[in-house]
């Protein structure tokens, strides 16, 4: 019984993957944040299960279905955000480098 609710974690996680992907491609940061929170703790779950026996066949093509479709979203979810966390990281250092303009030229 116990192997059914790791594969209902690793399912759990590969819907919220898809969630996840879904809200990167709208640009819905705030949604693809809040996701990422709740899939992290169902990994956190994942990593402190100790599978005592092996799982049935049907047990492990449903976990390396679901570890195959998290680590495609992923790819997927890394591609759409990268070129935004690079904009976001231009921003900041062009204001950090204005704000320090300003302070040398200000004194303060």
């Amino acid at each position: 019984m116990e192997y059914q609710n790791t594969i209902a974690l690793y399912e759990d996680v590969a819907e919220l993957t898809k969630q996840m992907l879904s809200a990167a491609r709208q640009q819905d940061w705030d949604k693809l944040t809040e996701l990422e929170t709740s899939c992290a703790q169902h990994v956190v779950h994942l990593k402190m299960i100790k599978e005592a026996l092996p799982l049935a066949k049907d047990g492990r093509e449903r976990k390396v279905a679901s570890i195959k479709s998290i680590l495609e979203d992923d790819r997927e979810i890394r591609n759409l955000v990268s070129p935004w966390m690079a904009r976001l990281n231009l921003l900041i250092n062009s204001y950090n480098n204005t704000g320090g303009k300003v302070t040398r030229a200000y004194g303060q």
